[in-house]
């Protein structure tokens, strides 16, 4: 039986969305179901109804972003084991630094425009909460 990952994809741009959602759903050795948001108020309730495996975030969204999304995510202890890739334009070393600050664990970077083979193997190979 294949393995299933939940995966809830955050980001205001629905062609981003849309990308991510097919690079993921390609996979033949497991199942994936994507459950999309275009805010962060709406994706941190879908977080809360699907408790995904691994959410996928970007970083610059209108009116509440993605620090405000994995401060909400943090405080929530259900959730605040969820793997986060942060897929960003504004991938550099101070996000890094902001992310490990805030005490924020288990989250990755990955840089837009994105590599459809590096968003599957960080996807596929970060460990799953239990």
């Amino acid at each position: 039986m294949a393995k299933t990952i939940k995966i809830l994809i955050i980001d205001d741009d629905a062609n981003i969305r849309d990308s991510v959602r097919l690079a993921l759903e390609e996979q033949d050795y497991v199942t994936v179901e994507v459950t999309e948001s275009a805010s962060v108020t709406s994706g941190i309730q879908q977080a809360r109804d699907i408790n995904p495996d691994v959410i996928i975030l970007d970083l610059h969204m209108p009116n509440k972003d993605g620090w405000d999304f994995m401060n909400m995510l943090h405080k929530d202890r259900r959730l605040a084991k969820t793997r986060v890739i942060m897929l960003t334009a504004d991938n550099t070393p101070f996000n890094t630094f902001k992310a490990e600050k805030k005490g924020i664990g288990a989250y990755q970077f990955l840089a837009k425009p994105f590599n459809i083979t590096e968003l599957q193997s960080l996807v596929l190979n970060l460990p799953i909460k239990k």
